[in-house]
């Protein structure tokens, strides 16, 4: 008769290791968001982030801008005759990996004498059109808007099968 070992042997150590890392592997890719969803993400934050822009612009009767750059957006607004960063509001940052085009109106950014080119809201809540395009991988999100801020959002996704 043998006596009686306490512990666990090799064999199931290993078994329950095998286990969890297959558990880790399985959680880590269900829990990383698709490009899908951060174009979405970034899509939702920017309509956000125009729409707080013309509410800002009603409340505090000033002209307010929102200005895009390469590493996102930040929000301006007119006081006595200069433009001015608003501090009050975190500026917008593009998510790692998207690129963004935006199309918005020149002229009209050189005569309101922007720091660079954005969108103008005024008091009333009317703000400029424009658009913008979010590319992540194979797949853009296109979201453009109206003067009313009406928006419109199509989604490609650029795979070849």
């Amino acid at each position: 008769m043998r006596p009686q070992q306490k512990g666990f042997t090799l064999i199931e150590l290993m078994v329950v290791v095998v286990i969890l890392a297959v558990l880790v592997s399985v959680a880590t890719w269900t829990l990383t968001p698709s490009d899908s969803v951060k174009l979405n993400q970034q899509t939702l934050q920017l309509k956000g982030a125009l729409q707080q822009t013309c509410d800002e612009a009603i409340f505090s009767q000033k002209i307010q801008a929102l200005v895009p750059s390469k590493k996102g957006v930040g929000l301006f607004a007119l006081h006595q005759g200069k433009w001015q960063t608003v501090s009050s509001v975190k500026p917008l940052s593009w998510l790692p990996g998207i690129s963004v085009e935006w199309q918005l109106d020149d002229q009209l950014s050189a005569q309101a004498a922007l720091p660079s080119p954005g969108w103008l809201c005024w008091p009333t809540g009317e703000i400029l059109p424009g658009s913008v395009t979010f590319q992540l991988g194979d797949q853009s999100t296109h979201m453009s808007w109206t003067p009313l801020l009406k928006f419109t959002v199509t989604q490609k996704n650029a795979a070849v099968n």
